[in-house]
């Protein structure tokens, strides 16, 4: 069970993802999100500069959504989440979302966290969250 009296600062998840070229068009289409540098890997690299086609800014957030929320028992809820994008991510490589504990507010049964992505380049997003293990 995940609560306020189960854990500690400085507790550390992670979940693992190797986002696919299909999976990135699908969530692209879903998120109604036209930027040929996610689908086209011509247009990234020759336009673009990129090295490939990118992994969504809101794939990396939803990354992060995915792990606290897997975490959390089923009562709780994610009360708050802010990241934004400081690197790039590609296709077919290792993806990792991290959430760490920075603060424990038992008054109001709130657990904090520093949550980042990051790729073999190292950061690809920065961010903070707020969790409320139980309602």
């Amino acid at each position: 069970m995940n609560d306020i009296d189960s854990v500690s600062v400085g507790d550390r998840l992670t979940l693992e993802k190797e986002p696919s070229r299909p999976q990135l068009f699908r969530f692209s289409a879903m998120a109604w999100n036209p930027h040929r540098i996610h689908y086209d890997p011509e247009y990234a690299k020759d336009v673009e500069g990129h090295p490939d086609v990118l992994v969504q800014a809101h794939f990396h957030g939803a990354s992060i959504q995915q792990l606290l929320l897997n975490w959390l028992p089923a009562d709780g809820r994610l009360a708050e989440l802010e990241w934004s994008n400081v690197g790039r991510a590609v296709p077919d490589e290792k993806l990792t979302a991290n959430a760490e504990i920075t603060a424990i507010d038992e008054e109001h049964g709130r657990i904090e966290f520093e949550v980042w992505t990051e790729s073999d380049e190292g950061r690809c997003a920065d961010g903070t969250a707020v969790v409320v293990p139980h309602e």
